[in-house]
């Protein structure tokens, strides 16, 4: 009986895990409007799964619009986020786990703190918020989109 049940109810919410969606909205509230949609590989405008793709993210690359070989917009190695293609090309931001820097390295100024829920600006758990996620988006996706 119990296995029996485990298996019809994999079966039915299987597809609401698979096609989950994650949000990013303006300004602080789970209620706001919402700028971006996440679906684990596409960023898209607005809410919804069939909005326009703004950004594709494969594997280190993000690139432009949908597609796996669309022109390479940035390259994410975990740290730092190099502008276009390659792995020595300027680096825009420096993440460090919680603040987002500008430029390359560990004591440049903080343009953003990240808790896991809100983008804030500048650097303090207190800032004005930019930005409420509801779900995992990658941060590097979120970085970019301050660009």
């Amino acid at each position: 009986m119990s296995i029996k049940f485990i298996a019809i109810a994999t079966l039915f919410l299987f597809p609401l895990i698979h096609y989950s969606q994650s949000y990013i909205r303006e300004g602080k509230g789970e209620y706001n409007t919402v700028l971006a949609t996440w679906d684990g590989k596409y960023l898209r405008q607005g809410k919804g799964s069939y909005e326009t793709v703004l950004y594709t993210l494969t594997d280190k690359y993000i690139r432009q619009g949908k597609g796996d070989y669309n022109t390479v917009l940035a390259t994410w190695d975990g740290k730092y986020l190099r502008q276009g293609k390659g792995d020595y090309n300027p680096v825009l931001y420096t993440w460090d786990g919680k603040y987002v820097r500008q430029g390359k390295g560990d004591y440049e100024t903080v343009l953003y703190t990240w808790d896991g829920k809100y983008l804030r600006q500048g650097k303090g758990d207190y800032n004005p918020v930019l930005y409420t996620v509801s779900g995992e988006i990658p941060i590097e996706i979120l970085i970019f989109m301050m660009l």
